[in-house]
């Protein structure tokens, strides 16, 4: 088999599995997808070391399959982004409307912080940016917030890579990164100017779910001469309001102290 046509061969495979039908045997599998049965049995195998499918226990002797964990975790993945942007969607049109600078919605995707929702502000001066973007966790400051959030093992394994600047302005000191992420952790809030682009700034706070884990930062960005203090403080606390709101839809609960 070609690579691509393997590929293909053993996705097809996975979606002989149903609700109706979710343990198969090797035999059922040939004949429902036309494959030989030597063919059907090494795409098995390569699924199963990638955690797409397991034997099942119940029938182990009579080499049955399901569907792995590892699918369930991907599906959990795609869930909570699409369950993230549809909650947080109106309250960043609100946030917005307050504030009038861009407004973006940022998770994590491995080492990277993925952009996954932004609006933008009516003015005629402003950040292009968009949705898919990538950028490194350690600079800016939605990606700081969710390395913030991670275990510190975790952070010392990234920062001890090799880091790079993007301006002037980037942090790529692990004593330096270090000191912000646990201003984050005091006061749940991010700035940044100019670590990723001249001339911008960012102001990012976490979005928490029910396990009071950090899933998202919720940030506002803009041209760094408009970023007067006063704003800069009125947009933390709106920010902090409306990543409250988000995360509570979420089913977060705060703690008492």
């Amino acid at each position: 088999m070609s690579g691509d046509n393997t590929v293909i061969k053993a996705l097809k495979l996975l979606n002989y599995f149903t609700t109706d039908r979710p343990i198969i045997g090797l035999n059922e599998l040939s004949r429902l997808s036309g494959y030989p049965k030597a063919s059907v049995y090494r795409l098995l195998c390569a699924l199963e070391k990638c955690g797409f499918v397991t034997r099942s226990k119940e029938y182990e002797s009579d080499r049955r399959y399901q569907l792995g964990i590892k699918l369930f975790e991907l599906g959990m993945q795609v869930y909570e982004n699409i369950e993230l942007n549809k909650v947080a969607l109106p309250f960043m049109k609100e946030l917005k409307d307050q504030i009038n600078e861009a407004i973006q919605l940022v998770v994590r995707d491995g080492d990277e912080a993925l952009y996954i929702e932004k609006i933008d502000p009516d003015q005629v001066f402003r950040l292009y940016t968009a949705k898919g973007r990538r950028a490194p966790l350690y600079a800016g400051a939605s990606g700081r917030v969710l390395l913030a959030g991670l275990a510190d093992e975790k952070i010392n394994s990234l920062l001890d890579k090799p880091l790079k600047k993007f301006t002037d302005k980037t942090p790529v000191s692990k004593e330096e990164i270090w000191e912000k992420i646990l201003f984050i952790r005091r006061n749940k809030f991010s700035i940044s100017k100019e670590e990723l682009w001249p001339t911008s700034m960012e102001i990012a706070v976490p979005i928490y779910d029910q396990t009071c884990s950090i899933i998202a930062s919720l940030s506002a960005a803009g041209p760094i001469f408009r970023m007067t203090e006063d704003k800069i403080n009125f947009f933390v606390e709106k920010l902090q309001q409306y990543a409250s709101l988000i995360s509570h839809q979420l089913g977060f609960i705060e703690k008492k102290r």
